[in-house]
């Protein structure tokens, strides 16, 4: 009797259980399996260390593979159980049953778990599908009751332990690569770009017990783990499969965990210049004061624009106003700019750090009486939805409106906490004060492009030249470079001032 050409499918879950016998058994029993139905395994198909609960069935590779064979010639599908195929109850009926039988209807399926053809249809498997499923659900509970006590210890539950720490009893603790953690920081808040600190590292053959080669990703990771923070951040992707991240608000944070590498300052610093690059573009440019530097009588923001020929680069690069068409050399506007900075930073360096502060405690004290400006706001909703309890249950507008404005002022007051939390811990590190007295020995002439454009966003609120005057120039500087904070504290205080809604 001929035997029926047929391909099977293996899989096994966890990477832990590479070099274990479960392939060894689904082969085995698959192998039984053909001898008993008179098949020919011509294809064994296998996916390794996949989850059947979060990986889609149709998209596995070995799922894939199984469909090919068909396609050359396979006449029935093997594979051990129910619950290797998957753990959800209908995506594999659905998604690969259905579809290769409406297209093949003279495949067969077989499992080696039961006799005969296997049919989806039959009661005993549709249970066994929901047996496997709500295995998986009460997995998924555990391990993530398990890593909620793990966490509430302040504990890093079993996951890659970060560059520039080793786990200790279950804690973090900083071994001697933080130090080029740190630098990577270090290198970010001066402006360098990911691909720019990788080709740095690899150049100077820096690497971590971990890390042997840098590209842009690995940078892109240490720069945005809240781990080097001294927090634990849980929870943070909309599901496995994707890994578009969660909003704060929804994420799990276990702040104050363990020994942080990088100090809330730097941190900061590192953020902001994210921020920095949305709102002005690349900061590898020489065009130092673009997006800053505006026009006193038309009051607009100048043009960057580079006029030189080929082999001049530098003699025509210009600032030119679009409205009044009056334009100036970069090259005597960043002289000034330069003189003026290296002149003021000489002379108030010392103050410098002392009026940073001054201002980091004015916002403390801003966001402390928003704070409590929501908070009454909040209290008047509450009251006001107690007291129309009644209108409410029949009204389902009304009823949106309400939940939609408790939940914003809800919001809204977590978000000042954060805020708040955030100045105090910058208000109590020194972290800025050392980086002013390594920089008394250095002069901004020896600063790159990059630096300076970075230096010049932080430190200037607006350059304004006067065309009618000689090119005049006059600067505004910042009294502290937290301009993400600046901008944030200026928004919730006015935000606050126009609120008065369903709590008035």
């Amino acid at each position: 009797m001929t035997k029926i050409k047929s391909t099977s499918y293996l899989r096994y879950s966890d990477k832990k259980q590479d070099g274990n016998h479960s392939l060894e058994i689904q082969k085995s029993q698959i192998l039984l399996l053909a001898e008993r139905e008179n098949l020919e395994i011509a294809e064994i198909r296998i996916d390794k260390a996949t989850s059947a609960f979060h990986d889609n069935v149709g998209k596995r590779k070995g799922i894939q593979l199984i469909l090919e064979d068909i396609q050359n010639g396979a006449e029935a599908v093997c594979f051990y159980e129910e619950s290797r195929i998957t753990r959800s109850i209908t995506d594999f009926y659905n998604e690969v049953y259905l579809p290769i039988k409406k297209q093949y209807p003279y495949v067969s399926f077989f499992s080696t778990q039961s006799e005969g053809e296997w049919n989806p249809n039959d009661p005993f498997v549709q249970a066994k599908f929901v047996f496997a499923a709500e295995e998986s659900e009460v997995k998924s509970s555990r391990a993530k009751d398990a890593q909620k006590s793990i966490l509430g210890k302040k504990q890093r539950p079993g996951s890659r332990v970060p560059a520039g720490y080793d786990m200790i009893d279950g804690g973090l603790i900083p071994n001697e690569d933080a130090q080029i953690v740190e630098f990577i920081f270090h290198l970010a808040s001066f402006g360098y770009s990911q691909d720019i600190i990788a080709g740095y590292l690899n150049k100077c053959r820096i690497t971590t017990k971990k890390i042997l080669h840098w590209n842009s990703s690995t940078i892109g990771y240490l720069l945005s783990n809240r781990v080097y923070s001294g927090n634990l951040a849980w929870n943070v992707r909309t599901s496995y499969e994707i890994s578009k991240p969660k909003s704060e608000n929804e994420i799990d944070l276990f702040k104050h965990s363990h020994e942080p590498i990088v100090s809330p300052t730097l941190s900061n610093l590192v953020k902001q210049i994210s921020e920095l690059k949305s709102e002005f573009g690349t900061l590898s440019t020489p065009y130092y004061l673009r997006g800053i530097i505006k026009c006193r009588k038309c009051n607009a923001s100048l043009q960057a624009k580079d006029n030189s020929p080929k082999g001049k680069r530098g003699q025509y690069m210009i600032y030119r106003c679009t409205n009044c068409k009056k334009s100036v050399s970069i090259i005597p506007v960043h002289e000034t700019v330069l003189k003026d900075l290296q002149r003021k930073w000489t002379n108030q360096r010392s103050t410098f750090t002392t009026r940073a502060k001054e201002q980091l405690k004015s916002w403390s004290v801003k966001l402390k009486i928003a704070k409590e400006k929501q908070k009454k706001l909040l209290d008047k909703l509450l009251y006001n939805e107690k007291m129309l309890a009644s209108d409410i249950a029949n009204d389902a507008l009304l009823a949106e409106a309400f939940t939609v404005s408790r939940r914003h002022l809800q919001e809204e007051i977590s978000y000042i906490n954060t805020t708040h939390e955030e100045i105090i811990r910058l208000l109590e590190d020194d972290f800025l004060e050392l980086v002013v007295q390594e920089m008394i020995q250095q002069s901004f002439y020896n600063f790159s492009e990059t630096e300076l454009r970075v230096f010049f966003l932080m430190y200037f609120d607006e350059v304004v030249i006067d065309f009618e005057k000689q090119n005049e120039i006059q600067i505004s500087y910042r009294l502290s470079p937290f301009i993400s904070l600046e901008n944030t504290t200026g928004q919730l205080t006015e935000n606050n001032n126009k609120k008065e809604n369903l709590t008035g």
